[in-house]
């Protein structure tokens, strides 16, 4: 018997949904009996024609004689366009834009009579469009219901192996990065380390869908927070600078000012301020970021006033900090048609998008003394359940706000590895369900010790430059084998992407050719990731010792390579690599207790150091292949 604290009934029940879809239908009522009523009383044939193109896109033209009859088809396949715009770009004015035209250019030729065959005709079309979107809706639930069958079956045994087989928790203190590790973090450092004007290594498309830098940025901080948190919590230097350059790029007009169109076309709103409504594909996703940046280091400086400016021109600017992103969080989830689900853009309420954007308010608890966790988890499960995912249970891509209908696109296993490990922190059950579902249906392993995955359409298209490539579908179900601690599924999905994608190292740096920017740095966290390294970073963070012990706060990059720093609070342990060769390099060190000796023993060798008042010391150190540090107070 199937027995987990998820009741199965309630998946995909969409109420609020169909609530939406009812209110739908007596406003279409509405329409239709006004654009027959024409028909009824007899009226002109302009009234009739601008009727008949009320009730469907460019029905209209039905009553046209001649060439003007090939406009009927051809605005219907502009509204396809049309509808195809507001899914990619938000663009909820493209619609009404063919349709209103559409009935203005119709009445515009309409002809000197119009008999009763158009309406007729336009009826045909209404049923025949209503008929089809029943069949289609009536079979995905068909197929889910069979899944669902088939699910409940087989789920208590996977569940149950998921838990024989999960890795321990490794404790604070005990990881290094390998040497393989620091090449694929190096990938992320060299693009963090640039100018923040620059964007040397990424790929700059477009800035409306899922290759935009803004994303790519996301994905880089995930890979060195990951980093930082679990292997160097106590490595500020240049891994902390790298995270602050990535943030401050978010600030760089060319990454959020796509949102000025956006915003007018979606909401038909004037606002240009990316943060205020809407967007949570770039407020939250971004303060997910930066919350954890600043509760992984305690760098207050994000939550300064102004902190984050968005620079409009010389006269208009919006200024900023983590405090506001939050609080503009908090008034989208009260106001959201799903809330506290709210949309990702205009229109457009997306399932990952909601467990993403919506990390930055755990994160924030300990930052702001604050318990917003609690009452998230027990407002967003209920909808994620309901709204979110099929009757299978599995997510979907999301909910069109004004329809209520599910996105016609992105459904895909893509989608339900990268929802499932970023819900790990606010629901572990259901993600843990999600990854039992993918392992056993989706995911299979050959005699090479080698895993490869049965994808859709979606997952066979590299999102974040649009080329054919599995990068991004085997990159998340990486990441979500390592959090759940599937030790065996994550090294044969590793090994799968060093075989097939095109795996290269140049300078020491490694990197897949047949890869995005974006699943590159997928890619990294996937390789650092392990068990419940998502949920504990957001969750938690790094030890108290560790944020209170002394710092590495200054080494050359690439020449020293940290591969773990960790006190316990009052030492400090490293292990570093030579980036390049045998080298002799200075360390700064600070957090150190002002004035007091310490001991530096270095690869069997022995010194002592002395902390300035500001806890502060620098030290030499020569570096040969893996070099283990240990410094120590005297005396203390």
């Amino acid at each position: 018997m199937y027995t987990e604290s998820i009741a199965i009934e309630e998946f995909g029940t969409a109420p609020v949904s169909r609530l939406i879809k009812r209110r739908n239908l007596y406003i279409y009522t509405i329409i239709l009996i006004i654009g027959l009523s024409p028909q009824a009383l007899q009226w002109g044939a302009g009234w009739k024609v601008a009727g008949l193109g009320l009730i469907f896109p460019g029905a209209g033209f039905l009553a046209a004689q001649g060439w003007g009859l090939l406009l009927f088809p051809l605005t219907v396949l502009l509204m396809l366009l049309a509808c195809a715009l507001w899914q990619l770009m938000a663009n909820a004015a493209a619609p009404l834009f063919i349709w209103i035209g559409g009935l203005l250019l119709a009445v515009a030729v309409a002809p000197q009579q119009v008999g009763g065959g158009p309406a007729y005709a336009a009826g045909v079309c209404v049923l025949a469009f209503a008929l089809l979107v029943r069949y289609a809706s009536h079979k995905t639930l068909l197929e889910e219901r069979r899944r669902q069958i088939a699910r409940t079956a087989y789920l208590p045994r996977a569940l149950a192996q998921l838990d024989a087989r999960a890795s321990k928790v490794p404790p604070p203190g005990a990881r290094e990065l390998s040497p393989a590790d620091l090449a694929a973090l190096r990938y992320s450092l060299d693009r963090g380390l640039q100018p923040v004007e620059s964007f040397h290594g990424f790929d700059v498309i477009e800035q409306y869908q899922t290759s935009a830098i803004r994303y790519q940025i996301n994905y880089l901080l995930w890979g060195l927070q990951l980093a930082q948190c679990h292997y160097t919590p106590n490595f500020h230097g240049y891994l902390s600078l790298a995270q602050r350059n990535l943030i401050d790029k978010l600030t760089v007009p060319k990454v959020w000012k796509w949102w000025r169109w956006e915003n007018l076309l979606g909401n038909f709103s004037f606002n240009t301020d990316p943060v205020a409504k809407d967007n949570i594909m770039f407020a939250g996703f971004s303060s997910a970021n930066i919350a954890m940046y600043t509760a992984n280091t305690g760098d207050d400086r994000y939550l300064q006033p102004g902190s984050l400016t968005f620079r409009e021109n010389d006269r208009k600017s919006y200024r900023h900090s983590l405090a506001t992103i939050l609080e503009a969080g908090r008034l989208n989830q009260d106001t959201a048609v799903y809330g506290p689900l709210y949309p990702c853009e205009p229109r457009l309420t997306y399932s990952t998008c909601n467990v993403w954007g919506h990390l930055a308010h755990l994160t924030g608890d300990r930052l702001f003394d604050s318990n917003c966790r609690e009452r998230l988890v027990e407002r967003m499960k209920p909808l994620h359940i309901t709204e979110m995912m099929g009757l299978d249970g599995s997510p979907h891509s999301g909910r069109v706000n004004t329809l209520g209908i599910r996105m016609p696109v992105y459904s895909c296993h893509f989608v339900s590895a990268q929802w499932g490990w970023m819900a790990v922190p606010f629901f572990a059950d259901l993600a843990k369900r999600t990854w039992a579902v993918l392992r056993e249906e989706a995911l299979r392993f050959d005699d090479n010790g080698e895993a490869s995955i049965e994808t859709k359409a979606y997952d066979r298209v590299d999102i974040g430059n649009y080329r054919k490539s599995e990068a991004g579908v085997y990159g998340h179900f990486l990441i979500f084998a390592r959090e759940l601690g599937d030790v065996e599924a994550a090294e044969a999905l590793q090994r799968s992407m060093d075989s097939r994608l095109g795996k290269e190292e140049h300078g020491g740096v490694t990197s897949y050719r047949d890869a995005s920017n974006m699943n590159n740095a997928v890619s990294v966290v996937g390789r650092l990731a392990r068990r419940d390294d998502i949920r504990k970073m957001v969750l938690e963070g790094p030890p108290p010792g560790a944020m209170n012990g002394p710092l590495l706060d200054g080494a050359a990059y690439p020449d020293v390579l940290v591969s773990k720093a960790y006190s316990e609070g009052d030492d400090l342990h490293l292990v570093l690599y030579p980036g390049t060769e045998n080298t002799r390099q200075t360390l700064q060190l600070s957090r150190l207790k002002p004035g007091a000796v310490y001991s530096v023993n270095c690869a069997g060798s022995g010194f002592t150091i002395e902390a300035d008042q500001q806890g502060k010391a620098e030290c030499e150190v020569s570096l040969s292949r893996r070099t283990e540090i240990m410094i120590e107070p005297v005396g203390l």
